[in-house]
């Protein structure tokens, strides 16, 4: 049996360990998705409060459930941890970590490599790695694959995977939470993708297979760009109503 089909294997008999990197608003509901349904989870954050928090039960996300948070980890589904060493203990990772703007409005890219360098210095063989930071399209192929390639002396597609499936979380939200939000997968390659699929069908509804991370990363782009072109908008059209005596709500 290939690597990949012992891999596929243990994600369809729920026996692969999840790890996901940054339990911020999108890494920890994303690992509460998967614990829910009875996939081991390991959380890596640098915050020691949060892994405190975590491993104690206490919810500081407000889309959680703070009860389903503790059973989850009372029950073992969770737990989390600020050592790296323990990614081998992992079958798939998926980095959720920031990719905030710099002085001079580009993406913050040193979050994404250095979990790359963590996964590469600490992962086994025989591994699925996820991206879901927003970033600029070939960031998977041109940045994270090289550095995990570098730092494990493994290559890509023979003793490891990879994916980009972008974050589409939408805080406070009251009818689209993590597992029925609509989530777009773009493997590196044919059994990449398969175990991506396989993987995130265990915790989301629907998913949206597209050709490549590349193709997956653009569509982060396009959500976001189309999203603050429409609220620009409207934000430009509501002043001007508002100069006529119009209502624009009544307008919408």
């Amino acid at each position: 049996m290939s690597l990949s089909a012992q891999l596929l294997e243990k994600i369809e008999k729920n026996e692969a360990v999840v790890g996901v990197i940054g339990l911020g608003y999108v890494g920890l509901p994303l690992a509460m998705s998967f614990a829910r349904k009875g996939i081991r989870v390991l959380g890596f954050e640098k915050s020691e409060k949060k892994v405190a928090a975590v491993n104690s039960g206490q919810n500081y996300i407000r889309d959680i459930e703070d009860e389903v948070l503790k059973r989850c980890v009372e029950e073992g589904q969770l737990s989390a941890t600020t050592h790296a060493g323990r990614m081998r203990e992992c079958e798939a990772l998926i980095i959720c970590v920031p990719t905030p703007l710099d002085h001079f409005k580009k993406p913050d890219m040193s979050f994404i490599q250095s979990a790359s360098a963590d996964i590469g210095r600490n992962m086994k063989r025989g591994t699925f790695i996820s991206l879901e930071s927003t970033t600029y399209p070939t960031t998977t192929e041109d940045v994270v694959k090289p550095i995990v390639e570098r730092e494990s002396g493994m290559k890509e597609g023979e003793d490891f995977w990879l994916c980009f499936s972008p974050e589409r979380v939408d805080p406070g939200n009251k009818s689209y939470k993590t597992e029925n939000t609509p989530k777009v997968v773009g493997g590196l390659g044919e059994e990449a993708q398969q175990l991506a699929l396989a993987l995130y069908g265990k915790a989301i509804e629907k998913l949206y297979p597209v050709s490549s991370p590349r193709a997956a990363e653009m569509v982060k782009i396009l959500e976001n760009t189309y999203r603050l072109v429409n609220i620009s908008l409207i934000n430009e059209l509501a002043l001007l109503a508002g100069k006529m005596n119009i209502n624009i709500w009544e307008v919408i």
